[in-house]
């Protein structure tokens, strides 16, 4: 497994990553000697790799326990926080235990809040088995769930022992769970780091299909573009939140539509609407649109918000958006990440968030949002529409 050390102000740990590399895993595991692991994943990757990585520790390094939790975005909040909590005690989770995240962001998430809340503090490594966890989600102390007005309003800031990603573990991921991994790859490219966006346009697969070396090309640059803005912003107020781009649309989006469309899919939706904003505030010019759009394409994502979301709950939830309170409060504004050209953010008050006129955003989702078809048209196309099946 190759090495790469994760580093954010005084925080480093090491972001350990191969293909076909389970031995390794189960090896580095052992090697930190908890006195008990607790596995926490989803039903299906619990069936796919939980049960086995289980049995592997139970033989090679110690008790070990995999406590399951409900699939979906819907299922990230307080309830599934604490039924993990009371399952981890009453399984015999003590101070030495470690907390093994062995999922996607979902189960990130709440695998590393419930390691930062079990006695106050308990050690958390991640083994990500989505493109989205690999390069997003574990590459930042950001621990949350998301409460009903909504996504990621609740959390603190813990820091993971370490990462252990195997690529391997991505070939069985649905094709549309890939594509909106790549969303975010897209995202790094546009806000951070431009250099890689004709590489990338080159290689983006609308079928989802991607090679080993290709993915770890991705990975790697994903965490360079971290690295970036985060090396001296470990809270992720200051530069850090350029990650947030195309999160305030895309995070209204995805809780409105309750997990339907993925995490980065629904992000593509918001760095759309966040280059219309710029364009038709006269901050960029179209060809930064038609960007957007071409790259989004290249995903195999929609590009429109579906038209069973309701638009008043995107609105609603844009109103709740987790970037409140940087600028002045106005309710006539959102705050927003927006971009001048790629790789260059519009800054303001000493942020790089901008305050975004809110009937213009909300004019330009709107616009995002597909006609309403008929009911037989819209079951038809369901898997185009959500960013695809697998």
């Amino acid at each position: 497994m190759q090495v790469t050390t994760i580093t954010m102000d005084d925080v480093q740990y090491p972001y350990r990553l191969g293909t076909d590399c389970l031995d390794g895993i189960v090896t580095r595991l052992g090697e930190l000697g908890a006195s008990r692991y607790l596995i926490v994943s989803d039903p299906r990757v619990a069936e796919l790799y939980g049960q086995g990585l289980r049995e592997r520790l139970a033989e090679q390094a110690g008790p070990a326990e995999l406590i399951t939790h409900a699939s979906g975005e819907q299922n990230k909040g307080l309830p599934a926080l604490h039924d993990l909590a009371e399952e981890a005690l009453r399984r015999g989770a003590d101070r030495q235990s470690i907390v093994v995240a062995l999922g996607g962001g979902v189960t990130g998430n709440i695998a590393g809040l419930l390691a930062a809340l079990l006695f106050r503090g308990i050690r958390l490594v991640h083994v990500p088995t989505t493109v989205v966890a690999m390069l997003d989600s574990v590459l930042s102390l950001k621990q949350a769930v998301n409460a009903g007005v909504g996504k990621n309003l609740v959390g603190t800031f813990y820091q993971p022992v370490e990462v252990l990603a195997d690529t391997a573990m991505l070939r069985t991921l649905p094709v549309r769970e890939v594509r909106s991994g790549m969303c975010e790859v897209v995202k790094n490219s546009l806000a951070i780091r431009p250099s890689m966006i004709d590489q990338l346009s080159a290689g983006l697969r609308p079928d989802g299909r991607y090679p080993d070396d290709t993915m770890h090309w991705i990975i790697y640059e994903s965490l360079a573009a971290k690295a970036q803005v985060t090396a001296y912003d470990k809270y992720e107020r200051g530069e850090g939140l350029i990650l947030e781009y195309g999160h305030t649309v895309g995070h209204a989006v995805e809780h409105s539509s309750q997990g339907a469309v993925p995490h980065g899919a629904a992000v593509a939706l918001g760095m759309i609407a966040a280059a219309q904003v710029s364009h038709r505030a006269g901050w960029a010019s179209a060809e930064l649109v038609d960007l957007h759009r071409e790259l989004v394409a290249k995903t195999g994502v929609a590009r429109r918000i579906p038209s069973d979301i309701p638009l008043s709950a995107v609105r609603h939830r844009l109103s709740f958006d987790n970037k409140r309170g940087y600028l002045p409060a106005s309710a006539d504004t959102y705050p927003m990440v927006l971009l001048e050209s790629p790789g260059k953010v519009l800054r303001s008050e000493g942020t790089v968030l901008t305050a975004a006129p809110r009937d213009l955003v909300d004019a330009v989702v709107d616009e995002l949002a597909e006609p309403p078809r008929p009911a037989a048209a819209r079951t038809d196309d369901a898997a185009t529409v959500l960013g695809g099946a697998g």
